[in-house]
């Protein structure tokens, strides 16, 4: 029951490139896409303090809604398959392997040291109260409002009346609340970094052959058309002239490296002994 024929999840960590993948390969014309229904995905899990849901949270309550709710986006779009890009799920792939048996999982992973580089150039952004409640309240079902008052409420309050800037982007790591308190913010964005992508590989390169994929977004750029080739493959979809048109217009190749201009020395001395280890072990030049 409520059952989608093909379904995909494509996760990373923040600032990884998950939403630009997604545009990439949701211009397949067989593809349905939602971006980030997060809220829905945590039904019946609404209180916990951060992302790590687990295979047990899968409660048959929880698997009951969720499933629904996919099921009946799909359907609605009239598309074979579901793409879903969801970063708070790499952190909960095997709660989403349990709530979507046949669930393809695509994992994008970047330079952890360009993904700070790209956070710290976003921490002085504001997002007005208005397009924060426009964004998130329509995605909370109603009966777990009372679990995200109190974090919508603190949000708008800071944009209204000034605070702390930013502390953290994309997922919720173990314990994250105390570590971005205790650590410097570099530290912390390499930390969770780490979680996140460590996350997803040990979960998807446990799951059978077939059900998990690895694309790095350096790679993506500087040869768009052919691992997308290979994503397709993966996803058994067809060519697509969509997708090739997309590409053409709107995948650009960045000088890779960015970070090295944008991080001092001290920064990076502040985020290698977290991130150095997964670095080489990524083939990324340490």
């Amino acid at each position: 029951m409520h059952d989608i024929d093909k379904i995909y999840f494509e996760v990373g960590a923040a600032r990884s490139g998950t939403m630009f993948l997604g545009r990439v390969l949701s211009s397949h014309p067989m593809i349905a896409h939602w971006d980030r229904p997060n809220y829905i995905l945590r039904h019946g899990n609404a209180w916990k303090p951060d992302d790590c849901l687990r295979k047990e949270d899968a409660t048959p309550r929880a698997k009951r809604y969720i499933r629904r709710r996919f099921h009946e986006y799909w359907k609605a779009s009239g598309r074979e398959g579901l793409l879903v890009t969801s970063q708070a799920s790499v952190l909960a792939m095997d709660f989403v392997n349990e709530v979507f048996p046949n669930v393809k999982f695509i994992h994008i992973y970047r330079d952890g040291r360009e993904v700070a580089s790209s956070q710290k150039g976003k921490w002085a952004t504001k997002t007005s109260p208005g397009r924060i409640i426009r964004n998130r309240l329509p995605g909370v079902p109603i009966t777990d409002m009372p679990a995200y008052a109190g974090e919508f409420m603190a949000l708008v309050i800071r944009r209204l009346f000034g605070g702390k800037p930013r502390l953290r982007f994309g997922p919720r790591i173990e314990d994250w609340k105390r570590l971005s308190q205790s650590m410097d913010r570099l530290q912390f964005t390499a930390r969770t970094w780490v979680g996140c992508v460590s996350a997803a590989r040990r979960v998807g390169l446990a799951l059978p052959e077939g059900r998990y994929c690895e694309v790095r977004f350096e790679d993506l750029l500087r040869d768009p058309e052919g691992e997308t080739a290979k994503l397709l493959e993966f996803m058994e979809l067809p060519p697509s002239t969509e997708v090739e048109a997309y590409i053409k217009d709107n995948v650009v190749p960045s000088m890779s490296g960015k970070w090295l201009k944008n991080l001092s020395e001290a920064e990076l001395n502040l985020m290698m002994p977290e991130m150095r280890d997964l670095l080489e072990e990524l083939g990324y030049d340490v």
